[in-house]
């Protein structure tokens, strides 16, 4: 009877009936409703709320549902997981109460809250229980219903427990079996770890399962397993083939279980090891791929599960097959969870080109991309690496310059000697296009050591060395020595080293709070980046807590790096003692610098970004030129934050109104955080520690200490994630929401499978809601999912552009990160930057030049911070973007349209062949021409209102200095038009410049 009542009482709060929502920042998410229908003074209420959390400590509330009027006199006699008795003094009569059983207060910033409940000592009036008879009988009020103030928070079905008898019972009755089996729908995901749910109690344990599923459908179940008896060791499931009434088969290959394994992220297989703990439960998540050739029918078969030392359990399938087609495989419906087959996917793998280089071509020794070569020695190190690209990267048929003054070597020092190394010279392997690898097997009296090399169309190469110890020996150090080129080494950035000119000496030691392992020299055609790297692939770009310092480097905290006078750079590891077979290995990656050409398409891709509400978007867009919009998340088309799969519809539409405009969209959409409106999230969560990070979820240590990643460690997070989720998870972005609730996001692994279903995702958005490109705030992942993405949206649809922006990371907070340095990897995928908050725009021109503009790299850049400089932007190509926090180009598009930016050649300050030269140093000139005519852009670092002297070479102009007109155009809010006679005075203030057009 009790079970009944409670289904009763559940029925109400699933939806059956109508419910008033509530203020859930003063009351919280939950409550029951109670009817007193005694005149008595005070009356006693049993509340079975069956919660999953623990309420000791937590205080009620109790309301007159009428007048909404709060009672003072309530006190709790017992409270525990299963159920709550309250006695309480109705003031205001007979008549329905509410009893708010989880009220909350928000603390923290809005974007990382923290949820802390009300404490249960201010809530009760002990003084006014003190005085009551503790024999009085008092009359009880009658339980109508639980209610959640919205359907997203509800507990019920699947976080309702069962209670402590009910569980024995259970128990009880399938004693001799090993452990039990609940089969589940997709549409009631386990939520539950530590309890069975109510609505198990009275269901047939072991099965069958049942389904129905139509053609061509992706169909996803669960199968439960509680280890009621005893703890279960690695987990395994094997199928049969599900055989058909029809004759027809569905092979046990096309069944898979997502818990025990299926593909990472590099397409390799993964095998995972479950185990589950006694008393706790473990679904495990399951996908039929259906054909579409498939005829209809009930298929049949068995699913057998079996773990370490116990006896097997055969669970029956039975899946009804429709005659209906599902002609996306399920993944436009969210509720089928069909898009959990995303999670293996390769998509993306292979070694082919992609936009917008040329072929490798391995000829010999020499490797040869796009305006870059290099040559490797008999040992498969680089023994010399050039650029061919000019000016200001828009070419690169320039003659080679050499960015090495000699060989890349690796030396092993034992008992004060060199390590001579011996082998047969490098084996070589072309790739699909993209890909050149070579190896080389080298020996030595003490040790082995084998070089792995890969170098991609792109300008980057992995090294993987492995060095073996043939007997136990003394390792003095192992070093890696790259002797940069001084004339090309002008400028430096990383290893903790702020971009800008490269400093006579620097050292580097490695440090768990910063990950910071890496360093770019060069200057503006010619450059080329060193990243230590870890054994495993990771993406820690803040610091190494998770990883720890990369042992074989770090030696203990005794490696580190030198940076010589000459520009030669020591990574060095100090002593250590290697017995015999023991193994090292000394990872690490180059990027060869620039990256590609200067795309012209920059002056055409003219951004709009800007806060909800999105109704005056489009309007404020074709007003003032722009063509390209990024949407964020946060908004009625995309939002929950790495999830925009919830309004596609509504995106859809836009979409195709903005594309018949002229617009084209991109939205926001990465790996780092997952909304948790992700539907998948409790089969993301049954895959333990791999898609999530295990972090302490509710259970604060300390809600105050930064994480180094913008946010707090330790904070909650919103009410959802403490009451759903509970533990193991750390809170990330939250967005508040229309209704006062929160979006609220998890943090995810570095790398994981979750990676695979990002890279089908994309590829899903593009081809089914138009979208042309996504904005990155961040990137959560390496070059290896950049690469995929790159290519999966190439393949998917033209015109794809991918923009990435960062705040400033160059901090301890950050790891003393310069995120161009950082991100560098990923620069050969991406279209435009957007380098932004904590940007200091009034540092050195250096700056600006290798932190800021891209250009050493391949890329335009725009401006963020408080709108930037647009006098010292256009030196190299910038503006911000229109709609952020008040910004507006659109007066120097005018410009540029006026002069036809787009076919002109740019000639920057440092391009030796610029033809326009000041007279101060701490004024520069960029000239962008065309035959007969150029636009001058010049800006100002002097500290105070300066005159000064442009120079003209005429001749490399091409214009006659004596016929010129030289005029400054006006320029909306920066720039009253002005002729000039000639160019001898031009008055400049502080932080100031100008455009003159010479023609």
């Amino acid at each position: 009877m009790q079970r009944v009542l409670l289904t009763l009482l559940l029925m109400g709060a699933t939806g059956l009936r109508a419910q008033s929502a509530w203020d859930r920042q003063q009351w919280g998410n939950h409550r029951a409703v109670v009817e007193v229908d005694d005149d008595a003074p005070v009356v006693r209420v049993h509340l079975p709320w069956r919660r999953e959390d623990d309420p000791v400590g937590k205080a009620v509330f109790v309301v007159d549902a009428s007048s909404g009027r709060r009672m003072t006199h309530v006190y709790a006699l017992a409270v525990d997981r299963e159920a709550g008795d309250f006695i309480f003094e109705p003031a205001t009569g007979k008549g329905e109460y509410f009893f708010y059983y989880m009220p909350y207060r928000m603390t923290g910033s809005w974007y990382f809250p923290n949820t802390v409940y009300r404490n249960a000592r201010l809530a009760y009036d002990s003084v006014w229980a003190a005085g009551l008879s503790r024999s009085a009988a008092f009359p009880g009020a009658r339980i109508l219903r639980f209610e959640s103030v919205d359907a997203f928070d509800r507990f019920e079905p699947m976080e309702v427990i069962a209670t402590a008898r009910e569980t024995d019972s259970v128990v009880a009755v399938n004693k001799g079996k090993d452990f039990l089996v609940f089969p589940g729908d997709r549409k009631q995901p386990v939520r539950m770890e530590d309890a069975i749910p109510s609505c198990w109690i009275g269901r047939t344990e072991g099965g069958p399962f049942d389904g129905t599923a139509l053609r061509n459908e992706f169909y996803v179940f669960q199968l439960a397993v509680f280890a009621a008896y005893k703890n279960l060791h690695n987990l395994r499931l094997t199928f049969s083939d599900l055989t058909g009434d029809n004759g027809a088969r569905i092979p046990a290959a096309s069944i898979r279980c997502f818990n025990t394994g299926g593909k990472d992220w590099e397409g390799k297989r993964l095998t995972k090891t479950v185990g589950v703990a006694k008393g706790k439960v473990q679904p495990l998540w399951i996908g039929v791929d259906l054909a579409k050739s498939l005829r209809p029918g009930v298929y049949s078969g068995i699913a057998a599960i079996d773990a370490e030392g116990v006896a097997p359990r055969s669970i029956g399938i039975r899946l009804r097959v429709q005659d209906g087609v599902s002609e996306d495989r399920g993944y436009g419906d969210l509720y089928r969870l069909a898009r959990l087959d995303w999670l293996d996917s390769d998509r993306g793998i292979d070694d082919s080109v992609f936009k917008p280089y040329t072929p490798v071509r391995l000829r010999g020794n020499s490797v040869h991309i796009l305006g870059r070569t290099l040559w490797f020695d008999r040992f498969g190190l680089p023994e010399r690496i050039t650029s061919s690209f000019q000016g200001c990267n828009a070419s690169a048929e320039g003659s080679a310059k050499d960015i090495l003054a000699g060989a890349i070597e690796v030396k092993a020092i034992s008992r004060g000697k060199t390590m001579s190394w011996k082998g047969d010279g490098p084996v070589t392997k072309e790739g699909a296009g993209g890909v050149a690898r070579w190896s080389a097997r080298l020996e030595s009296e003490d040790a082995g050591l084998a070089v792995s090399a890969r170098m991609e169309c792109d300008g980057y190469v992995s090294y993987e060395l492995t060095l073996t110890a043939r007997k136990d020996m003394d390792l003095d150090d192992f070093r890696l020595q790259i002797p940069y080129a001084p004339s090309v080494a002008t400028y430096m950035m990383g290893l903790g080293c702020k971009g800008g000119r490269r400093p006579d000496r620097w050292d580097w030691k490695w440090e768990t709070s910063k990950a910071n392992n890496m360093v770019w020299m060069g200057d503006v055609n010619a450059g080329l980046q060193c990243k230590l790297k870890n054994e495993t692939p990771d993406w820690a770009i803040t610091n190494l807590e998770k990883t720890g310092i990369y042992k074989d480097w770090s030696n203990g905290g005794s490696g580190g790096v030198t940076l010589t006078p000459d520009a030669l750079f020591i990574a060095y590891t100090g002593k250590r003692r290697l017995a015999k077979g023991q193994v090292l290995h000394f990872n690490f990656g180059l990027l060869i610098t620039p990256l590609k050409l200067l795309d012209p398409a920059h002056w055409d891709e003219r951004y709009f970004q800007a806060d909800p509400p999105v109704d005056s978007w489009r309007r404020e867009a074709l007003a003032k030129g722009a063509n390209v919009m990024n949407v964020h998340q946060g908004n009625v088309l995309n939002p929950y934050i790495n999830y925009p799969f919830v309004a596609v519809d509504t995106l859809k539409r836009y979409v195709a109104v903005n594309r018949a405009l002229g617009i084209r969209t991109k939205v926001y959409y990465t790996v780092r955080e997952l909304s948790n409106r992700a539907p998948e999230i409790w089969p993301f969560r049954s895959l333990g520690d791999e898609i999530f990070t295990p972090g302490l979820g509710s259970q604060v240590a300390d809600q105050f200490a930064d994480d180094g990643t913008g946010g707090n460690l330790y904070c909650t997070g919103g009410s959802w994630l403490v009451e759903h989720l509970r533990t193991r998870y750390d809170a990330a972005w939250h967005t508040p929401l229309p209704d006062g609730d929160y979006d609220m996001a998890v943090r995810t692994q570095g790398l994981s499978r979750l990676h695979n279903y990002y890279i089908e995702g994309l590829n899903w958005l593009v081809r089914n809601t138009g979208i042309r490109g996504i904005y990155l705030d961040g990137v959560g992942y390496d070059r290896e999912i950049m690469k995929r993405v790159r290519k999966v949206m190439d393949r998917a649809a033209d015109s794809c552009l991918i923009d990435m922006h960062s705040g400033n990371n160059f901090s301890p907070t950050y790891g003393l990160n310069s995120p161009a340095n950082q991100y560098m990897e990923l620069f050969p995928f991406l279209n435009s930057l957007w380098l932004g908050e904590g940007y200091n725009y009034d540092e050195s021109p250096d700056y600006w030049l290798i932190e800021v503009s891209g250009i050493p790299f391949g890329l335009f850049g725009e401006m963020l911070n408080n709108g930037g400089n647009a006098y010292r932007g256009m030196l190299y190509g910038m503006t911000n973007r229109l709609g952020w926090t008040g910004s507006d180009p659109s007066a120097l598009w005018r410009l540029w349209d006026v002069f036809g930016i787009r076919p002109s050649r740019m000639l920057g300050y440092w391009d030796s062949l610029c033809p326009v030269r000041c007279n101060r140093d701490d004024v520069k000139v960029t000239v962008y021409q065309r035959p007969g005519k150029v636009l001058v852009a010049y800006a100002s670092w002097a500290k105070k209102d300066v005159h000064v002297r442009l120079d003209v070479d005429w001749k490399a102009l091409g214009i006659d200095g004596a016929h010129a007109t030289i005029v400054a155009p006006a320029v909306s809010g920066l720039q009253q038009e002005c002729v000039y006679d000639n160019l001898n005075d031009i008055p400049i203030g502080v932080g100031k410049g100008g455009w003159i057009i010479i023609q």
